[in-house]
């Protein structure tokens, strides 16, 4: 028989994190099928202050990462990006379910995963793709990569959550990349593709028609 993953070991310190920085009004995507963690979605939904949807996971810090040696504070990780408030997304319209919309949500999901299962760990500045033989995060989507970066969007204070147990979780803002812009951190490097997509103003905050950064 296949292991069923626990319950989220953090969960109840999350939710309050989440309660703290973003309020009260969000809803769960509840993960129904799990496999190595379980991944649930907190889906905050756009106020005045934040025009726009933030969804952050719960889940994958149930394991820590193989991080290498004296890098024991960055074990811990979720993963998180932000939605146009325009994208159907709510508990009474489903249209997030359609593969145009849904694939978000997806990579989250498997970048939740991705460290566990591979048996590696990520942080600020590493990406995830091949650059050698591009393919599409999601079959919706130009975008054949991710970059992780500290999230632009936070309150401050928002991207760090303090478990009861002494220990850090960090919030990893999810950048989808395009051909391009992988390239480019090849030929370069992580920092010199970061100042560029700050530069074209590329955050967390999803722009699936966006342009390249460079």
């Amino acid at each position: 028989m296949p292991k069923v993953p626990t319950p989220i070991r953090y969960l109840r310190t999350i939710t309050d994190h989440i309660e703290r920085y973003f309020g009260t009004d969000f809803f769960v995507l509840d993960e129904k099928k799990s496999s190595v963690v379980h991944v649930d979605v907190h889906v905050v939904r756009p106020t005045p202050t934040r025009p726009y949807f933030t969804l952050l996971t719960s889940g994958m810090s149930d394991l820590d990462m193989r991080v290498p040696e004296g890098l024991e504070d960055l074990a811990l990780a979720e993963v998180c990006l932000c939605l146009p408030k325009e994208w159907p997304l709510a508990m009474d319209d489903f249209g997030w379910r359609e593969p145009r919309y849904f694939w978000p949500i997806a990579i989250l999901q498997q970048a939740a995963r991705y460290p566990h299962i591979n048996q590696t760990w990520f942080s600020w500045g590493h990406t995830v793709g091949s650059v050698e033989r591009p393919e599409p995060l999601y079959v919706e989507t130009r975008f054949t990569g991710l970059m992780l970066l500290n999230p632009a969007t936070f309150p401050e204070g928002a991207d760090t959550v303090e478990t009861e147990d002494g220990r850090a979780i960090h919030y990893l803002a999810l950048i989808p990349l395009l051909e391009q812009e992988m390239k480019f951190k090849q030929k370069f490097d992580s920092g010199t593709l970061e100042e560029k997509l700050k530069e074209a103003d590329v955050t967390e905050l999803l722009n699936p028609k966006r342009s390249s950064a460079v």
